[in-house]
């Protein structure tokens, strides 16, 4: 067992989980560490986007991003032919500041007042954000399931890399899978076979060397299909960071990708401080895909933000021309800059029931777009059903 310091929140409740049933996958103590509605980091009232905050994303750099997202949500609802029933939802809201950037900027667009529906299911954080849109055309759900059937696109920023993960560690013949032991009134890890929702993707990996550790995401799964069961005819658009299913087992990612943010820190300790720091991994592309194409989305497009953006802001930088504006230009280039965000995050899109949607953010992906999704042949397996 690897021990790790002592945790104030949520500590007790957790604590008398694991010593009355045994040790806890790490996707369960995740969840509860980021969504528990009495402790969790994101129930908090805390401000943890921006300068101020624990992070920043892409909407720290101002209105400019929910501008550009915007124009890519109007070339969707012209993909789909225009319908007169068209629902924008949103979900890993946060603070709420996407959603008002990108209705702002679809108010000289004819949707103007269209109908946006978010999916929270914390409610500090539905409080925080129904103040901010108070006035504007908006409903909230908790889950996806709770959506109405719709034609339309469900977007999110950083939503992939916050759920939850398994932590899968090799022994050099095969992979065992870490869990939350509780020990010396510290959370410790706990190293075991792997449970049964991870069982089959575990014997499919490919062998490493004793000590790597990695994450997988099975809730890939869930969300595209919980999606999917609502949205009859549109899109699925998503910007985050990650990587290939390749690229996780890169010798020099041993150490896997799970972090913990606060106060612009980064840590690898994320059984400290639980409630207080936020916990993500890095998004696995190509599970995500295979996901997708079981729940019956077809892959749209995939490119580096950089490139996205660039494409996507195509009539906004034209109107530009000449006429040089600060405050849009200055945060665009933070967002397109290769060595900051520009290549960190991925914008990646799904559709059903659309043909030959030619969206402007995916004009410029790189043709090796299809390479990097690609999975070794042994990790195709029905676990991504599940």
């Amino acid at each position: 067992m690897f021990m790790c310091g002592k945790s104030p929140a949520l500590e007790a409740r957790l604590a008398a989980e694991i010593l009355s049933g045994g040790p806890m996958p790490f996707d369960r103590f995740m969840a509860r560490a980021l969504y528990d509605p009495d402790g969790g980091y994101y129930a908090s009232s805390g401000k943890r986007v921006g300068k101020s905050g624990d992070f920043i994303t892409n909407v720290s750099m101002g209105p400019v991003f929910g501008e550009v997202m915007a124009g890519q949500i109007v070339e969707m609802w012209e993909a789909l032919g225009r319908p007169g029933d068209f629902v924008v939802c949103e979900q890993g809201a946060n603070d709420g500041h996407l959603a008002a950037d990108i209705l702002r900027g679809l108010e000289p667009t004819p949707l103007s007042g269209v109908r946006m529906i978010l999916i929270e299911p914390v409610p500090a954080l539905r409080r925080v954000q129904q103040e901010l849109l108070r006035g504007a055309n908006v409903s909230w759900v908790a889950a996806p399931d709770e959506l109405p059937e719709m034609c339309g696109v469900h977007y999110s920023n950083e939503l992939l890399d916050a759920l939850p993960v398994h932590v899968l560690r090799s022994h050099g013949t095969g992979w065992s899978e870490l869990s939350v032991a509780r020990e010396h009134d510290r959370f410790v890890w706990s190293e075991g076979p792997p449970g049964d929702e991870v069982r089959l993707l575990a014997e499919s990996l490919p062998l490493r060397p004793q000590g790597f550790t990695t994450e997988v995401c099975t809730g890939y799964g869930a969300l595209m299909r919980g999606v999917g069961e609502r949205i009859r005819r549109g899109f699925f658009l998503a910007i985050d960071y990650g990587l290939s299913a390749r690229e996780f087992l890169d010798e020099h990612r041993r150490e896997g990708t799970l972090r913990c943010y606060s106060r612009h820190r980064q840590d690898g300790r994320p059984l400290e401080d639980v409630g207080q720091k936020d916990l993500t991994a890095h998004v696995n592309f190509s599970h995500l895909v295979q996901a997708a194409d079981a729940a019956g989305w077809s892959l749209g497009g995939f490119a580096d933000q950089h490139h996205f953006l660039v494409g996507a802001a195509t009539k906004m930088l034209l109107a530009l021309d000449g006429q040089p504006n600060p405050t849009k230009l200055r945060p665009l280039t933070a967002l397109l800059h290769p060595e900051n965000m520009g290549r960190q995050f991925q914008a990646i899109v799904f559709s059903r029931s659309v043909l030959d949607a030619q969206l402007s953010g995916f004009q410029y992906a790189r043709p090796s777009a299809s390479r990097f999704l690609s999975s070794p042949p042994a990790l195709a397996g029905s676990w991504l059903c599940n």
